[in-house]
């Protein structure tokens, strides 16, 4: 038996200061990560862990000189060690009050500060036997902290009805823990009473934790804290069930020690691989027991997926927002997003939370460009604070945000790019129209007004037509650009009106054909498609000729697709000089040339749409445009017929 309560003393007193510098290392790296920003860890985790260090070293020196028969500790390592033991509760009542409290809500933290101090100055002087603790100073906070029990449990009120009760555990445990240290140093120790009299410290810092999340690492301290105590359980049950049974086996043979060691190393190895999985076990029991917590990754996923099918950066934030309200236990309105214009985006994700409130905080959302996203979280429900895990999921919530309105920003402006480069080719084309328009080639015009004036001498019927087509014609030309297409028909009627008054001056060397479906004639085309290509095939083609030719006009269009689509073909063809290629890029009677109409062509049809010419010198020219047109509201028949191959045309 005095094996074993040595062992525990031993194992216990580890443990303890094993889990009290884990947790000084940990408050410690949390202020360095805050460096620079609003102090955010509050004294009572760094001071805890110092207390807890101070009587856990001291302890395993104090006990461990008694347990092994070295002698007596020194009297001022009993008076530093129990000291620091009995401030460790007047830091459990501290955290348990809230930090607004204000009056009589503060009276039990000056009552255990007071309570303790007592007692420090008490182990300082010193009881009967100088290698004891002082009795009078264990009862003290024994009857003290009992009292403290009654007056936490009446004084925290309902909002904090959870975090009482193990304030009120922990309390009486620390209580039992002093009455049993004052007993007689003579009688030996039981195992329970080491394990459950000696270790209380341990369940005082679990409690400073569980109550009040005062750092960023809590979450991983309990995980942590919680397996290291797990494994040192594990390693002494396999120690006092197999270790110590199988070394008295072996002593007894005397020539088995081979045996025996490799038997340790077994057990040594296993409980070092029996580690991970009591780390699992111990996360589940944090996350999902203790602080009930849901599926992160879940959340992240699910954040990632709401937001790339969010149509703007408002809708990408408040889908966010909503994911994290859900995931953090708050209502909808405790998390909201705001625009930040007035600082530079951060570099990276980043979670600000202001000094002593730990149960709300600020996420910056890194940007390319401002103005960035902060997402402010009001105070949780039950002033639960915000832990490692949760900032983790805020710091990766917010960059998957940040990505996602980075990429909707980029989509916006090329779109915006796109639609301002869309504005400028139409102001571009209407432009080009306009000039097609306003400039009708003053030569045509010349000619026509010396025709007309010869019709009214010699046959003044025939000027007056002319004069309603020259009309007709200008007014169609020159009412601007009103529409961005015009009825085939329309077109076709221009092309009448400037094909009748160049036939009235050049009489029967000039003859026309029109070759277009009545169906086709309600297609809509760009304006002025035709004219300035009928006028090139007049000007080029027949006027060079002392014997003229003939100008044709044809229209095909193909059987529409499921959508409606269709390809109209328009056909002008003469039977003239003949192609040259230097004149697809001279300027025609309208000042445009045949690569002019490709340019509007290729602006307004893309690929879909083409130019083609042929011809030879002497042998006449054909030009063919072919456009996707709507055929939808078409007659089945009359594309039957508007389908059927063109009729063959003259030959110079």
């Amino acid at each position: 038996m005095p094996e074993i309560v040595s062992l525990i003393h031993l194992t216990g007193f580890a443990t303890g200061i094993v889990l009290y510098a884990m947790l000084a290392v940990m408050t410690s790296r949390d202020r360095r990560r805050l460096a620079g920003e609003p102090e955010s860890v509050p004294s009572l985790s760094p001071i805890a862990a110092l207390l807890g260090l101070v009587w856990n070293c001291g302890a395993i020196v104090i006990y461990g000189v008694r347990d092994f028969g070295m002698g007596e500790p020194a009297r001022w390592l009993v008076a530093i060690a129990f000291s620091a033991l009995g401030f460790l509760p007047a830091v459990v009542v501290h955290s348990s009050v809230p930090a607004g409290a204000r009056g009589w809500r503060r009276g039990p933290v000056v009552l255990a500060y007071a309570l303790s101090g007592a007692a420090a100055f008490l182990f300082v002087r010193g009881g009967s036997t100088p290698s004891l603790p002082s009795p009078t100073a264990l009862l003290l906070l024994t009857v003290g902290y009992l009292l403290l029990v009654t007056l936490v449990a009446i004084g925290m009120g309902r909002a904090a009805a959870r975090r009482r009760t193990v304030t009120i555990v922990a309390l009486a445990a620390f209580a039992a823990t002093t009455l049993h240290l004052g007993h007689d140093a003579t009688q030996a120790d039981s195992w329970w009473t080491a394990l459950f009299g000696h270790h209380a410290s341990i369940l005082l810092v679990l409690v400073i934790l569980y109550q009040d999340y005062r750092f960023a690492f809590a979450d991983l301290f309990l995980r942590r804290a919680i397996s290291v105590t797990v494994l040192v359980v594990v390693a002494v049950f396999l120690h006092l069930t197999a270790a110590v049974p199988l070394l008295r086996a072996t002593q007894q043979q005397g020539d088995a020690s081979l045996l025996a060691t490799a038997a340790l190393i077994a057990l040594w190895v296993a409980t070092a691989l029996a580690y991970p999985a009591i780390y699992r076990m111990a996360s589940h029991l944090v996350d999902r027991v203790i602080l009930d917590r849901g599926d992160y990754a879940s959340v992240r996923g699910d954040v990632a997926v709401a937001t790339s099918r969010a149509q703007g950066e408002e809708d990408a934030a408040e889908q966010t927002c909503a994911a994290l309200a859900r995931a953090l236990g708050t209502r909808r309105e405790g998390v909201q997003w705001r625009y930040v214009t007035d600082a530079n985006s951060p570099a990276h994700a980043r979670v600000v939370i202001p000094s002593q409130e730990r149960d709300r905080a600020q996420v910056l959302v890194p940007t390319a460009e401002r103005p960035f996203v902060a997402i402010d979280i009001a105070p949780l429900p039950g002033s639960r604070r915000l832990l490692s895990d949760e900032i983790g999921l805020l710091e990766s919530v917010a960059g998957v945000l940040g990505r996602r309105i980075d990429v909707l920003r980029v989509a916006r402006e090329r779109f915006a790019r796109d639609l301002r480069e869309r504005e400028i080719l139409q102001l571009a084309a209407e432009s080009e129209l306009m000039a097609l328009r306003a400039q009708l080639n003053p030569h045509f015009l010349f000619n026509a007004l010396t025709t007309l004036g010869y019709l009214m001498q010699a046959a003044p019927d025939r000027a007056l037509g002319v004069l309603y087509r020259l009309t007709a014609l200008l007014r169609a030309v020159l009412r601007g650009p009103t529409r961005e297409s015009v009825p085939l028909g329309e077109e076709l009627d221009i092309v009448a009106d400037y094909l009748a008054i160049e036939h009235e001056r050049f009489l029967e060397r000039l003859t026309v054909r029109v070759d277009v479906p009545a169906a086709l004639r309600e297609l809509l085309v760009p304006p002025l498609l035709l004219q300035p290509v009928v006028e090139n095939a007049v000007k080029h083609g027949v006027s060079p000729l002392k014997r003229g030719g003939e100008v044709s006009v044809s229209a095909r269009c193909s059987a529409p697709q499921d959508d409606g689509a269709a390809m109209l073909q328009l056909t002008v063809a003469d039977t003239g000089a003949g192609w040259r290629e230097e004149r697809r890029h001279a300027p025609t009677g309208t000042g445009v040339g045949l690569a002019n109409l490709e340019r509007r062509l290729d602006r307004i049809f893309g690929p879909r749409a083409s130019l083609a010419i042929s011809g030879a010198p002497d042998r006449g020219t054909t030009v063919v445009i072919t456009i996707p047109v709507d055929a939808s509201a078409l007659e089945p028949e009359a594309l039957a017929d508007a389908s059927a191959a063109p009729a063959a045309r003259h030959a110079s």
